[in-house]
């Protein structure tokens, strides 16, 4: 097998992570999703640097992933699009221009996941407001207090949450740094037990592409009139202060105003930029046609070694056998 087509294989579970593992752990109720899509995105990258003789190839697999996760998920909110182009970027700078490459899996998961803990950190502050955590603060006080639990510290226990799940992203990017590190290894001491030729690709699926519906209600006056109000209300949950001894009313201003801000997002910015994200991946599109072409048509293969490592990996249960599945995975596209 040679290099380019394990990077290419590579690339393809790159996207499945960006594009499916999220839903998927949202579906079973998984806690923490980012961490493993995050965790997940510092193994293939540091895999492409790895098994990559191109200085470029990381740029490129992550303009292929993004032009895959488009297709695959046109539905994908913004930030998931720019967390994927800030883990590939990540990588580059820390593979090509330091050259640190030793130690550089766990910079960039360090990175990559304080990164992605600092961006829902931020996303919830700007949508709820400073209430939210205050909020948060005053409830686990109540909670203290029903079971007779002094909460007379000065202790801001929103701000415990945010250290404790800041502290968790950076363990889990070392964490995935450190299995980045070694799977090398594990593919050079288990490639010997694998018979590729027990691996039989079945038919390719076809990927139904929806057409998005357009929404030209808000082009009307009365669009106007209420997203201009929901506007003027985050602007004033924002800058007056005259509601700030009153918590029912903060709690329902934070209400209000994630409410408009998510309408405002979802129905009149995003559709916009979301066109703008197209134009620009379309002619990447176009650019990279032969090795969209090529990815797509290593589906039935990726899919076929997929299957044959989950039977192999059943004589195992548990955690044992996650990884014994993945070091199938993992030799099966990396050896030679």
């Amino acid at each position: 097998m040679s290099n380019s087509n394990a990077i290419t294989k590579l690339i393809i579970l790159w996207a499945f992570s960006e594009s499916a593992l999220g839903g998927m752990l949202h579906a079973l109720r998984i806690p923490l999703t980012g961490l493993f899509v995050g965790g997940s995105a510092v193994i293939f990258i540091s895999l492409i640097a790895h098994f990559s003789n191109n200085n470029t190839s990381i740029l490129k697999a992550t303009v292929l992933v993004l032009i895959i996760k488009f297709i695959v998920a046109p539905y994908t909110p913004l930030p998931a699009y720019f967390s994927v182009f800030m883990e590939g970027l990540f990588g580059f700078i820390l593979f090509n221009i330091l050259k640190m490459k030793k130690i550089a899996p766990i910079l960039l998961g360090f990175l990559t996941l304080t990164f992605s803990a600092f961006q829902k950190i931020v996303i919830y502050t700007i949508m709820f407001g400073m209430t939210f955590w205050e909020s948060i603060d005053i409830f686990i006080k109540f909670v203290l207090n029903q079971f007779f639990i002094s909460s007379n510290l000065n202790i801001s226990f929103s701000y415990l949450i945010i250290v404790v799940y800041v502290f968790i992203h950076i363990l889990g990017g070392i964490f995935s740094g450190i299995i980045a590190i070694r799977i090398p290894k594990w593919v050079a001491n288990f490639a010997h037990d694998i018979d590729l030729s027990q691996i039989v690709p079945e038919s390719t699926s076809e990927i139904v592409k929806k057409k998005q519906k357009s929404r030209k209600w808000y082009t009307k006056l009365s669009g106007i009139l209420f997203f201009s109000l929901a506007l003027f209300l985050i602007v004033l949950s924002y800058t007056t202060s005259s509601f700030e001894s009153n918590l029912p009313i903060k709690i329902a201003i934070m209400v209000i105003r994630s409410i408009s801000i998510t309408l405002i997002w979802f129905l009149l910015i995003a559709p916009y930029t979301t066109k703008f994200l197209q134009r620009i991946l379309n002619k990447k599109k176009n650019e990279y046609a032969s090795e969209v072409e090529n990815i797509f048509n290593l589906l039935p293969e990726m899919k076929a070694l997929v299957k044959f490592s989950w039977e192999k990996s059943e004589v195992k249960t548990g955690y044992g056998r996650i990884k014994l599945f993945l070091s199938y995975v993992f030799v099966i596209i990396l050896s030679e």
